[in-house]
C-alpha cells in the first residue's frame, strides 16, 4: 500500500469515525432529552406534601398533566446545549494539539532529547530515528524521552510528516537492544506515514468533548458534597439541593454513557492499525526478532507497557503497546493482546516471554532506585569514541548503482517502508563524514552546513560565498563553515538532501530573529552569482516549506479539482521540460500525457512564463491541493525528467525537493545497496 492509498484510507476512516462519534453524540442528546423531560415533569412538579390552612401536613397531587413525550423546544434546547459543550470542548482539545507533535509529547511529560547528548542510550535512539528518517524520506522528527515512565512504551504524534515527534519511555530506552528499539521506532514511523497521527488527534479531541459533560456533572456533585453550592434558605433549601444533586447525577450518567461508547469506538479503530504497523516494521527492517523481542519484554516485565503520567490517559491509543489497564473485560483495550501480535509476526512462537535477570518489587521499589533508571553520561569526546566503537568509523566506500527510473514505480514507493530503502539509508549515513553528521545536531553548525551545501564552482567562487556568510550571518557562522569545508568536499552528492533532512530539528530551534538572519543569508548565497540552479532553488524551497509546516502543521486542502490548478501544473511541467536536454516540447508532452483529465488544455509555456519565480508561486498553490492532484503531478513530472532516458543526481534531487514541497515523503530514487 503506497503513501497516497494509505492517506486515502485514513481519510475514509476519519469519515467513518466522525459518523460513529456523531451517533454517540446523538445518543448523548437523546439521553439528555429524556433526563430533562423527566426532571421537568416530575422533580420540578407541584406534587408533594404541604400544609393546609389549619397547619396540618397533607399531600397534594399536581393538577398539571405531564407534557407530551416529544417537546420540540426542549429537544432543540438540549441538542443545542449538548453540541455547544461537546463541540467547544473538542475544539479546545484540538487547539491544544494542533501545534504539532512536539506539543503533544511535552503535554505527555516528554523531555526533548538534546541533539548533542552525551548519553549513549539517547545517542542510540537518535541514530535509529535518523536511519528511519532517511529511509522513508521525511524530515527528522523531534525526539523525546518520557523520563518518569519506567514502563516499556513509545508513541508518534503530529499532524503532518513535517511536525512529527517520536517519544519513548525511559524504560524503552534502558531495556531494549538496538534491534528491538529499531523495531519499535519502525512501528511508529508506519503510523507517521499511514496518516494515523492526525486520526489519533481527532479521536482524542472528540472523545474529550463527550467526556466533558460527565466531568461537569462530577464537578457539580463534588461541589454539593463540599458545601460549595447553597440551595437557598427556608423550606426550599432541601428541594433546591435535591434538584442540583439530580441534575449533577444526570449529567454524570449522560456524559459517561457517551464516553463509554466513545472509548469503544476509539479502541476498535486503534486495534485495527496495530497489526499493520507491526507488519510494516518487519517489512522495513527485515528483522522480525526486533519487534517481537520488544513485545516479549513488554509481556515479561512486571510494569509492561504501563504509563503513569497524569496527561497520558487521553492519548493511550497513541502508544506502541497497551498503556493502561483495559476496563470492561478488554472492551476498552486500544491494542490487540501481546500474544496475538507476536504470533502475527512469528507464527512459530513457543509462547515464552522475556524473563528479566533481576526482579524489582514494584510495590516497594522503583526501577530507578533499583539501578535501572537513566543512562550513563560521558564527556562529548568520550561519547564519540564509544559510539564509534559500537559502530566503527567509515567503511570502505561502496558503489551504489542507480536502477531504471520509472516514475509510476517511484510514486508507488512513496511512503512505503521497504528494506532496500532502509539498507540504503544505513549505507548512506555510514559514508557521511563524522564532522558533517555531528554538525546537524546543533543549530549554529546546522546553519553553516546548509550554507556549505550550496557551495559550488572553483575555489574563488567558494571563497566569495564564504565572505557572504561572514557578512550576513556573522564571523561565528563563517568560522563554523570554514571548519566544515574540507568534509563537504568529500561528501557524496547523493547525501546532500539526506543531510538537510537531519538538520531540520536543529533549525527548528532557531528563534525568530536567528531564523530571519538564516533565511536572508541563504537567499544571498542562492543569488550570489545572479543565477539560480535547480538544486539551489529546490534546497531553499524544500527547507523553508518544511520549517513552515513544522510551525503551522494544520493546513486545509483548498483545491480538489485539476482544472482549478491547471495553470500551475503547466508552469511546473514547462519549467522541468526546459531543464531537460531533450527537446522541450517532447518532454512536456510525455508529462502532460499522464494527466488525461486536462491533457488537452495543457501547453508548453515559454521560459519567461515558467521561470523559478513562476514555479515558486505555482508550488504554493499546489501544496494545498488534494492528494490525487499531487500524486498525478509527481507521475507527470517524473515522466518529464526521465524523457531523455537518464536521470542525473541533480534531477533526482529536484524531483525529491518537489515532493517535499508538496509534503509528500519520498525516499532515495531508484537506489539499492
Amino acid at each position: 500500500m503506497d503513501f497516497f492509498e494509505a492517506q486515502e484510507r485514513a481519510r475514509k476512516r476519519t469519515k467513518r469515525l466522525v459518523l460513529l462519534f456523531a451517533l454517540a453524540v446523538l445518543g448523548t442528546v437523546l439521553a439528555g432529552y429524556a433526563a430533562s423531560w423527566f426532571l421537568l415533569n416530575n422533580v420540578g412538579s407541584n406534587s408533594g406534601y404541604t400544609r393546609d390552612r389549619y397547619g396540618r401536613r397533607v399531600y397534594r397531587e399536581s393538577s398539571a398533566s405531564p407534557g407530551p413525550l416529544f417537546d420540540p423546544k426542549l429537544f432543540l434546547l438540549v441538542t443545542g446545549g449538548t453540541l455547544a459543550v461537546v463541540g467547544g470542548a473538542s475544539l479546545f482539545k484540538w487547539s491544544q494539539m494542533r501545534a504539532g507533535g512536539s506539543a503533544i509529547a511535552e503535554m505527555a511529560g516528554g523531555r526533548p532529547v538534546d541533539l548533542k547528548t552525551t548519553d549513549l542510550r539517547e545517542r542510540k535512539l537518535l541514530n535509529v530515528v535518523e536511519e528511519m528518517s532517511i529511509a522513508s524520506g521525511i524530515p527528522m522528527p523531534a525526539v523525546y524521552v518520557l523520563e518518569d515512565e519506567p514502563g516499556l512504551n513509545a508513541f508518534a504524534a503530529g499532524l503532518t510528516t513535517s511536525d512529527a515527534a517520536v517519544a519513548v519511555t525511559r524504560g524503552t530506552l534502558d531495556k531494549l537492544t538496538r534491534d528491538e528499539l529499531q523495531g519499535v521506532v519502525a512501528h511508529e514511523f508506519s503510523h507517521i506515514l499511514n496518516g494515523d497521527m492526525r486520526l489519533n488527534v481527532r479521536i482524542t479531541a472528540i472523545v474529550f468533548g463527550i467526556l466533558v459533560i460527565g466531568l461537569i456533572g462530577r464537578s457539580v456533585l463534588k461541589s454539593v458534597g463540599r458545601g460549595r453550592i447553597s440551595g437557598g434558605g427556608g423550606k426550599n433549601k432541601g428541594g433546591g439541593l435535591a434538584l442540583i444533586l439530580v441534575v449533577g447525577l444526570a449529567l454524570l450518567i449522560i456524559g459517561y454513557v457517551g464516553y463509554f461508547f466513545g472509548r469503544l469506538i476509539q479502541a476498535a479503530v486503534s486495534r485495527q492499525r496495530e497489526f499493520l504497523a507491526d507488519a510494516s516494521a518487519v517489512q522495513f527492517t527485515r528483522n522480525p526478532g526486533g519487534i517481537t523481542g520488544a513485545l516479549k519484554k513488554i509481556g515479561g516485565y512486571a510494569l509492561g507497557g504501563n504509563v503513569i503520567g497524569a496527561n497520558t490517559a487521553e492519548i493511550g491509543h497513541f502508544f506502541f503497546a497497551q498503556a493502561f489497564k483495559s476496563s470492561f473485560g478488554g472492551l476498552w483495550a486500544t491494542h490487540p493482546p501481546l500474544d496475538e501480535r507476536i504470533r502475527a509476526v512469528d507464527p512459530s512462537w513457543d509462547g515464552k516471554l522475556f524473563e528479566p535477570e533481576a526482579v524489582v518489587d514494584i510495590q516497594h521499589e522503583s526501577f530507578a532506585t533499583a539501578g535501572f533508571g537513566g543512562g550513563t553520561r560521558y564527556p562529548a569526546d568520550e561519547t564519540l569514541r564509544r559510539v564509534h566503537e559500537i559502530q566503527p568509523g567509515l567503511p570502505p566506500p561502496r558503489v551504489i548503482a542507480p536502477v531504471a527510473f520509472k516514475p509510476a514505480r517511484i510514486v508507488a514507493d512513496i511512503g512505503a517502508l521497504t528494506e532496500s530503502h532502509f539498507r540504503h539509508a544505513q549505507l548512506l549515513l555510514d559514508t557521511i563524514p563524522t564532522r558533517l553528521r555531528e554538525s546537524t545536531r546543533d543549530s549554529a553548525t546546522a546553519q553553516a552546513l546548509v550554507y556549505g551545501l550550496l557551495f559550488s564552482g572553483d575555489k574563488a567562487a567558494r571563497d566569495a560565498q564564504q565572505a557572504i556568510v561572514a557578512q550576513h550571518a556573522g564571523p561565528e557562522a563563517a568560522a563554523a563553515l570554514a571548519a566544515q569545508r574540507s568534509a563537504l568536499s568529500l561528501l557524496d552528492p547523493a547525501a546532500r538532501l539526506p543531510l538537510l533532512q537531519l538538520a531540520v530539528p536543529a533549525l527548528r530551534q532557531l528563534d525568530r530573529a536567528a531564523l530571519d538572519r538564516f533565511i536572508t543569508t541563504l537567499d544571498e548565497l542562492v543569488h550570489a552569482d545572479r543565477q539560480v540552479t535547480p538544486f539551489e532553488y529546490a534546497l531553499q524551497k524544500m527547507l523553508l516549506r518544511q520549517l513552515r509546516l513544522a510551525q503551522q502543521p494544520a493546513q486545509r486542502v483548498q483545491f480538489d479539482s485539476f482544472d482549478a490548478v491547471r495553470g500551475e501544473i503547466a508552469v511546473v511541467l514547462s519549467a522541468l521540460a526546459h531543464f531537460s536536454p531533450k527537446d522541450s516540447a517532447a518532454a512536456f508532452a510525455e508529462g502532460a500525457g499522464q494527466l488525461p483529465v486536462i491533457r488537452g488544455q495543457l501547453s508548453l509555456l515559454p521560459p519567461a512564463a515558467s521561470g523559478l519565480e513562476q514555479v515558486d508561486a505555482a508550488l504554493d498553490r499546489l501544496a494545498v491541493s488534494s492528494l490525487p492532484i499531487k500524486q498525478r503531478l509527481l507521475v507527470a513530472a517524473g515522466h518529464v525528467i526521465a524523457s531523455d532516458g537518464a536521470v542525473t543526481v541533480e534531477e533526482g534531487e529536484l524531483y525529491r525537493a518537489l515532493a517535499a514541497t508538496l509534503a509528500v515523503p519520498m525516499p532515495a530514487l531508484g537506489m539499492a545497496a
